[in-house]
């Protein structure tokens, strides 16, 4: 996990789609990196880069000569310096970007299978924005196909995931209609790690051809591109059999922007007060005098919908707090957000309104203030197999 200062205190967020993986490392030919480790573990780790240049000091690879870098003990710290040169981006067949592994290195078997590894993306010269990530891209997206074994090779421990995560659970693969959308895949693992990422409703571009499968060996790493212009929720896994059977699938998501015009805002949401009250406040955004509002609402993890009817007369350009019952105190710490539609808004002269797309007006009341409003709400599952 990356940190704000060498004070290890503040952790940075990091895009939720990274799943199990570490921070990007990011940079552009020409650039040196300087990566600061902290060692929380009570074993000795490392970080060992893929593709970039390096001394003995920073290989992070403990083996005979060793260097400095090669074993930080529980506890220590070590500076890591790297320089991306020219060999550490793309050559003329590539994208703009390229993406290497970094991972541990004194004992890589168990310390990746225990999830201590992540991407490095590094952008040609000149092509990178003042964030690092290739000016001709909008979106960007890590996918780290790796089996991992929790038993000790019996097949119940054996997770055959996406950056950790397992049967469609990988959240964040989100991206707006016409977006350049770029796909850094990557490989870990064994013998049995041979996977064949394969998308749904799209193909992607990579080295000249398109295609919609891609071949990873582990520590394989790809860079392949995607024109977002196919909107829905579709499947992405590996197309390997008995993976695919064992969970390794994912869903991306392309939404089309929203266009909600709704005569009503809602603004503040109070959910998780000690009340065991609810207060909700709407604004008249619409030009006629509001008498009633039909409200639906859910809680992400459910498949019901109910609904509020609040009645209350808001003229245009006036806030109005509704107070409705709450729940019990375990219900309500269980539910970490609540998804608001409106639904229904009757205006003093007996016309009404309601959405043209029911999906379109929603707002997003979390318990942790932190988390971002979502452009597209998550897909329904539903379980079809009982097993």
């Amino acid at each position: 996990m990356e940190y704000t200062d060498a004070s290890f205190s503040v952790r940075k967020p990091q895009p939720e789609w990274l799943g199990i993986l570490g921070p990007v490392i990011r940079a552009e030919v020409g650039d040196s990196i300087e990566v600061e480790f902290l060692n929380r573990n009570h074993m000795p780790h490392s970080i060992h880069p893929h593709g970039l240049r390096y001394d003995k000091a920073s290989e992070g690879a403990f083996y005979l000569p060793s260097g400095t870098g090669s074993r930080v003990m529980p506890g220590s710290r070590f500076t890591y310096h790297w320089f991306a040169d020219e060999g550490s981006g793309p050559g003329k067949a590539q994208s703009s970007s390229v993406v290497w592994w970094y991972h541990p290195h004194s004992d890589e078997p168990s310390e990746t299978n225990a999830g201590l590894l992540g991407p490095i993306i590094v952008t040609a010269k000149g092509k990178a924005k003042p964030d690092g990530s290739p000016k001709d891209v909008d979106r960007e997206f890590v996918a780290a196909f790796m089996i991992f074994d929790e038993l000790r090779g019996i097949d119940a421990g054996l997770f055959h995931a996406i950056n950790g995560y397992v049967f469609g659970n990988l959240p964040g693969l989100v991206m707006k209609k016409g977006e350049r959308v770029r796909w850094y895949l990557m490989g870990m693992g064994n013998e049995k790690d041979l996977h064949t990422p394969h998308w749904h409703g799209k193909t992607v571009s990579f080295r000249g051809y398109n295609t919609d499968v891609i071949e990873l060996l582990p520590a394989s790493m790809v860079a392949v591109d995607m024109i977002a212009d196919n909107p829905g929720t579709w499947l992405f896994h590996c197309q390997v059999s008995d993976h695919m059977e064992s969970g390794m699938m994912a869903t991306y998501t392309i939404y089309e922007p929203r266009h909600c015009d709704s005569p009503i805002q809602l603004l503040a949401g109070s959910f998780w007060d000690d009340s065991r009250k609810l207060h909700l406040t709407i604004r008249n955004v619409g030009k006629k005098p509001i008498t009633r509002v039909v409200i639906t609402f859910d809680h992400l993890l459910t498949s019901y919908e109910p609904y509020w009817t609040l009645s209350a007369e808001i003229l245009p350009g006036q806030e109005h707090t509704f107070e409705m019952p709450g729940y019990e105190r375990s219900l309500e710490n269980s539910v970490f957000g609540w998804v608001l539609f409106p639904r229904t808004v009757v205006y003093e002269d007996g016309s009404t309104w309601q959405p043209k797309d029911e999906n379109a007006c929603f707002q997003v009341y979390w318990r942790d203030n932190d988390r971002p409003q979502p452009d597209v709400l998550p897909p329904l599952q539903v379980e079809l197999n009982e097993d």
